[in-house]
């Protein structure tokens, strides 16, 4: 069988990253007025995200099982399937119970988007090739965070929340045809066998799960701002839903701005540099968004500019940690990738139920757990360099 078109691969694993990302972050600005759609409170509600993602942890390894065994093709055309009957389910919600159940299931499909997506670059591109694929991936990621978060707000402006989520599903419909249509089958992926103790090989083997736990905190970095942020700027800062849907435009930005330069230095500089100073700047950023809301927790500019520049560097690590970690796997086929989602979307629904559990609805709480998970991205950096 030739190979397939490079350009196309990237695409198609670009437009399900992006897909998945959509579906956690395009509802946000509206989560007050689903609240109180529903007859709640906003600290209920904003558990749909660590929700959302706990859906797209658990699933991740059998994902990758399946993979392994029936082709990526079907397996992403099977969760696009389900996020979209899930996503067109949310849209009908009037209760808080069946909205949160209906995000798990949301989660769900996403969690399949985003193993088959990583695992169909990981089969066809290797070393510093591999971190540039994957540098696109995060760009998808980077652009569903500014387009999601603009586009919610303004659909919800416009026509009401449930637009939101019969706009994911359609969505969904339209890429499921994509995939049917210029993806080749591929039975399995690899010639290795199919088999569940692959992934105990993966986990003891410290150097892929460093660079694993490495993107995974860094993750959650942005789950955690994520989970909080709504309500603080929407009460602390009185913002409106709209003004929130505009931030998402410097993020996306500050993202951009990382993932491009793994994309275009990363070959140059190589990985191990690129990550030294990404590190060094997220370190930065945290330390100068704490000081900030230490001298004035009424000042907005002094919670979002250093995000930005935090994610920025988590731009820039990503991408490196699953090139890493995919480089380091004594195992073929999509296993190391389903176990890499696995372990950062299992940290970011932690991450996030933390701050929302413990209720992090002030400046400088959300500021202090930025700064320590960079701390722990640190640790985890220098026990890599021993390994």
């Amino acid at each position: 069988m030739p190979r397939p078109n490079p350009a196309l691969l990237i695409s198609m694993s670009c437009l399900a990253v992006f897909l998945s990302q959509l579906g956690m972050m395009m509802y946000l600005p509206a989560l007050p007025a689903i609240a109180q759609a529903l007859n709640t409170t906003q600290h209920l509600t904003s558990l749909a995200l660590p929700v959302y993602l706990a859906g797209m942890a658990l699933p991740m390894l059998l994902w990758g099982k399946w993979g392994a065994a029936l082709g990526i093709k079907k397996i992403m055309m099977l969760s696009l399937l389900l996020f979209s009957v899930s996503s067109a389910l949310l849209s009908l919600c009037s209760q808080v119970e069946t909205f949160i159940s209906l995000r798990f299931v949301q989660g769900v499909g996403a969690s399949g988007l985003s193993v088959m997506a990583r695992s169909l670059i990981a089969q066809h591109f290797k070393s510093n090739e591999l971190a540039k694929a994957l540098s696109w991936l995060s760009i998808a990621f980077v652009i569903s965070l500014g387009i999601g978060q603009y586009a919610g707000a303004v659909l919800m402006s416009a026509f009401g929340w449930p637009v939101i989520f019969w706009g994911l599903g359609a969505a969904a419909l339209i890429l499921m045809i994509g995939v049917y249509a210029c993806l080749p089958d591929s039975p399995q992926v690899s010639h290795t066998p199919v088999c569940w103790r692959h992934y105990l090989t993966l986990v003891r083997h410290r150097p892929f799960l460093l660079p694993a736990l490495m993107g995974g905190l860094g993750y959650g970095i942005i789950i955690g701002f994520n989970t909080a942020a709504p309500s603080i700027f929407q009460n602390s800062y009185q913002w409106s839903a709209y003004d929130y849907g505009q931030l998402g435009w410097a993020m996306s930005l500050a993202y951009l701005l990382g993932s491009l330069s793994v994309n275009r230095y990363v070959t140059g500089l190589g990985q191990s540099t690129m990550g030294c100073v990404a590190i060094r700047v997220m370190l930065a950023a945290s330390a100068v968004m704490m000081a900030g809301v230490w001298v004035s927790s009424t000042t907005a500019l002094l919670v979002w500019l250093p995000y930005c520049l935090l994610i920025c560097g988590q731009a820039i690590i990503y991408p490196i940690s699953l090139s890493q970690a995919s480089e380091h796997s004594p195992v073929g086929g999509p296993y190391a990738m389903a176990l890499c989602g696995f372990i950062h979307q299992v940290l970011a629904a932690l991450i996030g139920a933390a701050v929302s559990v413990l209720g992090a609805q002030q400046p400088e709480a959300l500021a202090g757990v930025c700064l320590l998970l960079v701390i722990m991205v640190v640790g985890v950096k220098i026990m890599q360099s021993r390994t």
